[in-house]
């Protein structure tokens, strides 16, 4: 477990490097991408299905986005608050309303 904490973590800080450098002015869906792709990816999968490198190694199985029960109810608030809050074990993240509101998008028009 402590191994894909550390893999995580270096993830994220590679990710958080690389963003600054690559979305300076890219738009939205761009910013989007890039955050899920270096916050997300690791344990949901490029794809989304939950199935990311360190997704084995976890107990709890990351959500699956692609599902369509998972895009039911206020699924954009959930999403806010799970990036915010962390649900074990994803850690919570520090992201601005308008990063979450990117990573949201993103989300919906790749995996909904």
């Amino acid at each position: 477990m402590e191994r894909v904490r550390v893999i995580i973590l270096s993830s994220m800080l590679l990710g958080s490097w690389l963003l600054g450098i690559s979305n300076t002015h890219a738009g939205e869906y761009d910013q989007g991408k890039a955050l899920y792709d270096s916050k997300c990816l690791i344990c949901h999968g490029a794809k989304g299905k939950g199935d990311g490198p360190a997704a084995a190694a976890l107990s709890t199985q990351p959500r699956d986005f692609t599902r369509t029960d998972f895009w039911q109810g206020d699924v954009e608030k959930e999403i806010a608050e799970t990036i915010r809050k962390g649900l074990s074990p994803m850690p919570a993240f520090d992201l601005s309303d308008d990063e979450i509101k990117a990573i949201t998008g993103y989300m919906s028009h790749a995996f909904k």
